[in-house]
């Protein structure tokens, strides 16, 4: 709720969230009725100039917000390369964000992932420096201080980023980095995240003595900045640690342990306004029947499946007129378990498809269907705490 999609890069979908538009607005406010006001010389034509520091200012945020748009891209296209489905990247108060559907298979490729964001960074740094000497590295001119203002910001979110708290780069590099020597991921995440805690507790506390004037370098304004930072990553590593525990919970199961044998079968030429209202009445979050049918010629072979997320395409109208076979997407199209593959890996595969069930295969043939909502529940019932008064009982 609140995105909106504003451009493709190299096949990745960019996603600015309306929080994005406040931070936008904080940060070229900050530099138009302050920073490039008090920086400028006296002496300078360019002081009291309000339109060009308004300018200057809306510049220097949009082109910041592109170099935190590479740092994104950067971890994207180096997850890609490894394997691992990138659905976006996403544009938010806080920055930026990329939303990659799994985790990295061995501690090198974790590292690298990690760091290659606050590396490009650093790089945009240099380029930012190196256009700022080339323009003259002048106090006065209004494009060597933008120039340098970059220069400052894209170092400093390489030098934040690498603070050594999950979910932070830094943290992630920190994870891979006691993953090697430990051999252990669980533990691994164990520690990084509860270093990703101590970092938010300690923006909290630091925000909160500045907020009261405590320090003299950070102002009150900032300090707020730092207990919503803070608060925000604290947040994060609590749930990336508890999203740790669920998947070493659905490690231990099995696709043979969670499928369901039952299959809904479709003729190809069936509509699908039909099979729509055929499907179970339970509904999903966002109030979409979930289902799946495999669709069958008249010979009885399966030839596809056809599932909510095909249809939801659709108006109305046209659910009337297509039928099965028009919609359904080629076997060779779906991805599918094996019934050795774990708990943890089907629902890696379905987040990176964006699929709500998952075929099984056995020696060529379907022989059973996993949904997300039954791993999911199978996480509810392992983590979450069982009331004191049924404990004992049954």
């Amino acid at each position: 709720m609140g995105n909106l999609q504003i451009v493709r890069l190299m096949g990745i979908p960019v996603i600015v969230n309306v929080s994005w538009l406040i931070t936008l607005a904080f940060v070229t406010s900050i530099l138009a009725l302050r920073f490039y006001p008090e920086v400028i010389p006296v002496s300078s034509p360019y002081r009291d100039d309000r339109l060009l520091h308004w300018i200057m200012a809306v510049s220097s945020g949009l082109i910041f917000f592109c170099s935190i748009l590479l740092h994104e891209l950067a971890h994207s296209l180096v997850a890609r390369k490894q394997g691992i489905a990138v659905k976006s990247i996403t544009l938010f108060i806080f920055g930026g964000v990329s939303q990659i559907a799994g985790e990295a298979r061995r501690p090198l490729n974790e590292f690298v992932m990690a760091i290659v964001g606050p590396l490009t960074s650093l790089v945009l740094a240099g380029i930012f420096a190196g256009l700022w000497w080339l323009a003259g590295h002048s106090p006065t001119k209004p494009l060597s201080l933008v120039l340098e203002w970059l220069f400052l910001m894209n170092l400093v979110i390489a030098i934040f980023n690498m603070a050594p708290g999950f979910p932070m780069d830094g943290g992630r590099v920190l994870r891979s980095l006691l993953w090697g020597i430990s051999g252990n991921l669980q533990r691994a995440t164990r520690w990084a995240t509860l270093m990703g805690r101590a970092v938010g507790y300690g923006l909290m506390l630091v925000g909160m003595l500045a907020f009261f004037d405590t320090f003299s370098f950070i102002d009150p304004w900032s300090g707020a900045w730092f207990v919503i930072l803070g608060l925000f990553l604290e947040s994060s590593a609590r749930q990336s640690w508890l999203q740790a525990k669920a998947l070493d919970v659905l490690g231990r199961y099995t696709a043979e342990d969670v499928m369901t044998s039952e299959l809904e079968t479709a003729e190809s030429d069936e509509k699908v306004h039909y099979l729509v209202n055929r499907a179970a009445p339970a509904e999903g979050r966002n109030g979409t029947r979930r289902f799946i049918y495999f669709v069958s010629d008249p010979d009885e072979n399966v030839v596809g499946v056809l599932t909510e997320k095909e249809v939801g395409k659709l108006g109305q109208e046209e659910r009337l007129r297509a039928s099965a076979g028009e919609l359904m997407l080629l076997t060779s199209d779906v991805p599918v378990a094996e019934l050795r593959d774990d708990g943890a890996k089907m629902l890696q595969a379905m987040e990176e498809a964006s699929v709500w069930h998952l075929p099984v295969v056995a020696e060529g043939r379907v022989v059973g269907v996993v949904n997300k909502e039954s791993l999911l529940r199978l996480m509810a019932r392992n983590l979450l705490p069982r009331r004191a008064g049924l404990i004992g009982q049954g």
